[in-house]
Order: C-alpha cells, then sequence, then structure tokens
C-alpha cells in the first residue's frame, strides 16, 4: 500500500544527483514563438520517488467498526507501517507496529488480519483493539497452509475460516468459536467445491461443485447422517455468477451474474430454481460494484467502468450524499465501509488535486476529513499529471479502451511527441480503472506519456470482449498493444522511436513478448514477475488452482496435448531470448507462488546466452506482489534510471528512503 512508512534519516547525509532529460521533448519546450530569442519554460518539479511508496505523513485504508464507534487505518508508526485504531466517542488512539491492513470483525473490538511471507500460505490473526498492549492471535496456525476469511458474523464474535490445511487443492470450511478458541470444521470439501454459501448467521445453505462442463449448484438439506446435498440448478463453466447478499429464507441472493448475457449484470437469483431477474444492467460494460443493503436487503447502488467512473443510486439518501461530497474536480468516489445503521460511512474522493478520505454522518450529512492521499501531498510539490479515458480500434475493428497520462509543462499545458511507457496490466482477466495506480503519475512525472490499455481478454467489457482472447496469448492480444501505441503516435502524443514497454504478472509476460515477438518496436521492456514459459506456468501452478486451471487450458493450452504445448512453446519470449533487441529490466520476487522464480532467472540466462543486454533485480522476501515499502522503492527507483537511459527521460537520483533496505 502506498501509505507505508519508513526511515528517517537526515538528508543531509547524502545528496541525491538527478539526471536531467535528454529527450528532445522534455529537454527544450518553447513556450511561443516571438522575434526575441524563443522563451522556454520548465519542467514541473520532480517528486522523490519515496513519495510514491513511503510517505512519511502518509495514512490510508480508513474503516468504520459495524457499530460505528470506532475507526481503524494504517500509518506511519516509527519507522514502518503502523496499524491504528481510534474510538470515536472517548477520542484515545491505540496504534500497533503491524505493516498490513485489516477489517473489522462484527464485534467491532476485533481486527482481522490475514498474513503471508510472500508465498500466499495465509493464516488468520485476531488483534484485540480493546488490549493495552498488542494481543495479536494467530487462529490458523497451519505451517504450508492457506487459510483465509470467509465471512464475518452477524450478531457473533465468531468467524469463518477456509483453509487447506487438508488438501492442498481445495478448502475446507470452518467456523471459529471465539468463546473456546477453537476451529470446527463445517463442511469438508469433497474436492469439487469452489464456493460455500453463507448466509450472515453464519449458517451454510449452498455451495458450487464443479462438475465436467458446469458449475452445480447444490442446497444443504438436514438428513438422517447430517448434511444432505441437493441439486439446484447448474451454471456453465463459461459463465460467472457471484452472490452479493442472501435473503433470510435463503430463497433469493442478490448477485452479480452473466448467465445468458454478455454483460454482467446485478440480478434477483432464485436459489431453488436459479432463474435471475435483472435489477440493473448496461449494455457498454459490465457493473462493478453493487451496494446492497444489510438492513433493508435491496440494492443501493451501482458502479460502472465504461471511462469514467459512473454511478447509479437507487437509494435517494445515498445519492444526497454523493451530491453534497462531490466537488467540481471530482473524478470517483468509492464507498469503502459503513456502519451497520447505515448512518456512519467512510468514502474516499479523488480530484486532479489529489484525494481525502471522508468519514460521512448520514443523519446530519456533515462530512469530517480524516486524512489526505499521498497524492495530495505529491501535487503540492508538482502539479499532478492529466490522466483521461481514451478509446480507440484494435486492427480488425475491435473498440478498445484505456486510459492515458500526459507529462506537462510547469504551467500545465500537455508536452507533444514525449517519449511513452505501455503500460500494461496484469490478469490478465482483471483491468485498469482511472486513478487507481500511482505507476502512471510516478512516470508522467519522470516525463513519459503513460498508456494503459484494457486488451481483450481484460475484464469488465463483457463475456464476449474476455473470449476474444482465446488463443491469442502473443498474438491479438498483443496488437491490441501495438494498436494503442499507434494511436497515440497518431494523435502527436508519442515519439514512435522511443516507446517502452512494462507490466507486472501478465503484464511482465507481456512485456517479454514485446522485446521478443515484436523486437525493435519497443526501445526497451520491463518485466516484473513476468512468465517466459506458459507451458511451466501452467504446469506449475499452484495447487489450490486446480479447479480453475481449466480457463488457462481454453485460452492457452494445456501443455498435456502435444499440440497445445507447440502453440505455447512459440507464445512464449523464454525460447526468442535472441530476437530482443534493445535493453530488458527484469524483477522477481523469491517467494512467487504463482509466477515461480525460475520463470525470471531462465529468461535471464537466456538472454545473457543470447548477448543481449539485461538488468536483474531479485526480492528475497516478496512473492506475487511487493508488500515491503523498501521492495517497492527498489522497483520504483530501478525503473526511472532504467527509462532515463533508454527513453531520456529523467530520474531524481538517489533517494536517501533507500538507506531503508539496510534496516528493513
Amino acid at each position: 500500500m502506498k501509505y507505508l512508512p519508513l526511515l528517517v534519516c537526515s538528508s543531509l547525509l547524502l545528496s541525491a544527483c538527478s539526471t536531467a532529460p535528454t529527450h528532445p521533448s522534455l529537454s527544450a519546450m518553447p513556450v511561443h514563438n516571438t522575434m526575441a530569442a524563443p522563451e522556454r519554460t520548465a519542467l514541473p518539479p520532480l517528486v522523490p520517488a519515496h513519495m510514491y511508496v513511503a510517505d512519511w505523513n502518509g495514512n490510508g485504508g480508513y474503516q468504520i467498526s459495524p457499530d460505528g464507534k470506532q475507526l481503524l487505518w494504517a500509518a506511519r508508526k516509527g519507522l514502518n507501517q503502523g496499524l491504528f485504531v481510534k474510538n470515536l466517542e472517548t477520542g484515545r488512539v491505540h496504534s500497533y507496529a503491524i505493516p498490513a491492513l485489516g477489517r473489522w470483525a462484527e464485534d467491532s473490538r476485533h481486527m482481522v488480519l490475514q498474513l503471508d511471507n510472500g508465498d500466499e500460505n495465509y493464516t488468520v490473526m485476531l488483534l484485540d483493539s480493546y488490549a493495552q498492549s498488542m494481543d495479536l492471535k494467530n487462529i490458523t496456525p497451519f505451517a504450508g497452509s492457506k487459510s483465509f476469511l470467509h465471512a464475518t458474523i452477524d450478531g457473533s464474535d465468531d468467524l469463518l475460516i477456509e483453509s487447506n490445511k487438508r488438501d492442498a487443492k481445495v478448502f475446507d470450511l470452518y467456523r471459529y468459536r471465539a468463546a473456546t478458541g477453537t476451529l470446527d470444521l463445517l463442511a469438508e470439501n469433497p474436492g469439487t467445491v469452489q464456493i460455500w454459501l453463507t448466509d450472515r448467521e453464519g449458517t451454510l445453505f449452498g455451495r458450487a461443485r464443479k462438475g465436467e462442463n458446469e458449475w452445480l449448484v447444490e442446497r444443504a438439506e438436514a438428513g438422517p447422517s447430517g448434511v444432505e446435498w441437493a441439486s439446484a440448478f447448474k451454471v456453465p463453466l463459461s459463465d460467472t455468477v457471484t452472490p452479493l447478499q442472501v435473503s433470510d429464507d435463503h430463497r433469493f441472493a442478490w448477485a452479480l451474474s452473466n448467465r445468458g448475457r454478455d454483460k454482467t449484470a446485478l440480478v434477483r437469483l432464485d436459489l431453488q430454481t436459479g432463474e435471475e431477474s435483472v435489477f440493473f444492467a448496461d449494455p457498454r460494460v459490465d457493473v462493478s460494484k453493487a451496494y446492497i443493503s444489510k438492513k433493508t436487503n435491496t440494492p443501493m447502488a451501482v458502479t460502472l467502468e465504461a471511462g469514467a467512473q459512473e454511478w447509479r443510486f437507487f437509494d435517494p439518501k445515498l445519492q444526497a450524499l454523493a451530491d453534497t461530497l462531490r466537488r467540481p474536480n471530482t473524478s470517483r468516489i468509492d464507498l469503502i465501509s459503513m456502519s451497520r445503521d447505515e448512518n456512519q460511512l467512510v468514502v474516499l474522493e479523488h480530484d486532479s488535486t489529489g484525494g481525502r478520505y471522508v468519514l460521512v454522518d448520514a443523519t446530519t450529512q456533515r462530512a469530517t476529513a480524516l486524512g489526505e492521499l499521498s497524492s495530495s501531498r505529491m501535487h503540492a510539490i508538482s502539479p499532478l499529471p492529466k490522466q483521461v479515458p481514451v478509446a480507440f480500434a484494435a486492427r480488425d475493428g475491435l473498440p478498445l479502451h484505456g486510459y492515458l497520462t500526459t507529462p506537462i509543462d510547469a504551467t500545465g499545458k500537455d508536452i507533444k511527441n514525449a517519449p511513452a511507457v505501455l503500460l500494461v496490466h496484469g490478469g490478465p482477466w482483471a483491468r485498469d480503472y482511472g486513478n487507481n495506480d500511482d505507476m502512471p503519475f510516478f512516470l508522467a512525472n519522470r516525463g513519459y506519456a503513460v498508456l494503459q490499455v484494457n486488451y481483450r481478454g481484460s475484464s469488465g467489457y463483457g463475456k464476449a470482449f474476455q473470449e476474444a482472447a482465446k488463443g491469442e496469448f502473443a498474438g491479438k492480444m498483443h496488437t491490441d498493444l501495438l494498436d494503442g501505441v499507434d494511436y497515440l503516435v497518431q494523435q502527436g502524443v508519442t515519439d514512435p522511436s522511443k516507446v517502452a514497454i512494462m507490466g507486472g504478472s501478465y503484464g511482465g509476460y507481456a512485456s517479454l513478448v514485446g522485446m521478443t515477438h515484436t523486437p525493435g518496436r519497443f526501445t526497451c521492456g520491463i518485466s516484473l514477475f513476468g512468465m517466459s514459459d506458459i507451458a511451466s506456468l501452467v504446469n506449475e501452478a499452484p495447487p489450490y488452482w486446480s479447479l480453475g486451471l481449466f480457463k488457462w487450458h481454453d485460452y492457452v493450452g494445456d501443455p498435456a496435448k502435444p499440440e497445445d504445448l507447440q502453440r505455447m512453446r512459440e507464445q512464449s519470449p523464454l525460447y526468442k531470448a535472441d530476437q530482443v533487441r534493445g535493453p530488458m529490466l527484469i524483477l522477481q520476487g523469491a517467494r512467487d507462488a504463482r509466477v515461480q522464480l525460475n520463470q525470471s532467472t531462465r529468461m535471464v540466462e537466456a538472454l545473457k546466452k543470447a548477448g543481449k543486454p539485461v538488468d536483474f533485480v531479485l526480492f528475497p522476501n516478496a512473492g506475487h506482489n511487493l508488500y515491503r515499502w523498501t521492495d517497492r522503492l527498489t522497483y520504483y527507483r530501478k525503473t526511472e534510471d532504467f527509462l532515463a537511459q533508454c527513453l531520456g527521460g529523467r530520474s531524481a537520483g538517489y533517494d536517501f528512503f533507500e538507506l531503508g533496505g539496510l534496516i528493513f
């Protein structure tokens, strides 16, 4: 999280030497042309790299407790991140030296945290906010297994937990009994259950298990020897039905579903027959989020992400609150948490000057500022670059969308014909959103136009859009990215001779593909835990991926089939390392359970063998994410120095917060 804090060290001890830009669009920018010598304006000030990953004054993740009487959030504690709790009635604040953000249990006293060491084997911890000292209790002490919170329980201190401690491939359902501190098995997974269906009182009433070609949804019924399972309805494997909230009588649930339609809609799902009645749908995009009232069990609002965020309200009171919060330059509003009585809400508001967390009282419509985002402090140092939604057509006519973040000069004007970075999201079954990532703003501050493309296969644009990616790894998924760069060039935004490609996970793979499959198209590439060999990625997948591997087989192939294996090899950058033209920066977490270490080390070895320039950075304590602020700072600093050399942008140089790596 970007508000992770930091190391204190006198900046007088070390002097950061910045790198001046060398690209023509950045090193010389006429303001206007007169008979006199052309005037020139400066670039805006550089924002230090540590501001993006370890803001000294950073705070965030605010959550209101279910009873509305306490707040939790993360902020600096000493030289690292801490967890803070404030009693809103007494004003008393407790802080804990925990570099992680939890969530409230229903008792409004305990916080639930899921911690791991980077290998995704999470343990569930409880923290008592009433204790004077840190009272962190591990309720799933199962080495080498993954456990996580399934749900909190209304009116109870108990929790529902899922764990694969018995069978690494699947997750059983347990109930944590707060009174006794025991973990009781509620349901053993027969090896096919993907989803356990429970209500707000903790009752198990259904499950969804994988059949040969469909998900089989079953009801729990009392039988002579305990729970028996009766068939309810089926869902094709290619469709998605996500229950959000179930009625008290278990007859229906609100769900997000694309069953029998292209776009995901908010539906009322009959749990006996499987019939759906559409409550809200949009012909352009999927419903991205839906908010259901726990008091009335009725929809309050949905959000859409066609370009900029859009809200559709069904609750007049919630709409009135949103209207009160909106400012003229507000770009998005996210509802973070809500008290049980729905009178206290924590909202995150973004605008062109940064953003802020706000606590809103629905009864009085009074808004209390909780904390400013790091982007607000960045804006005070240097105006935030501009980010806008973009739309263009792929070469086969498929409509594509994304986001463009442009560098600006000191007067706020866009810089034309700038060097560019194509920043590719991971997944690939995910998507980019506006104002959801600091990296584009960091890169734009260094002088680069940054394009994020929601290429085919991305979520959010319907089933057909996602399924257009089948068989298209290193194919049309890649040409979608190339078409995005061509669009920028046509608009005069980008210098076509100075474009880099970078990303994490699938985005790292896309970067490797860009450098190997279209050599010379990109000046350089950066891969963060990117897979280089698709077949070994599938073969070495974590055991708990087993029920979902069918999707990889559908989209990429099954390595057990010779014809698929050959195609996967052709789509794998590892076997085309000799084609690379330009330097590469490859970064990898040593504990990555998804894209294992050998995916990067083999690629680095192949590049070196072919005589290609490559810099490799290993994060010994990281997995498939950079949770430690010191690791993220290394990533940002390596990126700005690397791009300054190959694209001609600027770098702030050594950041004295990098000394934190010697301590943490």
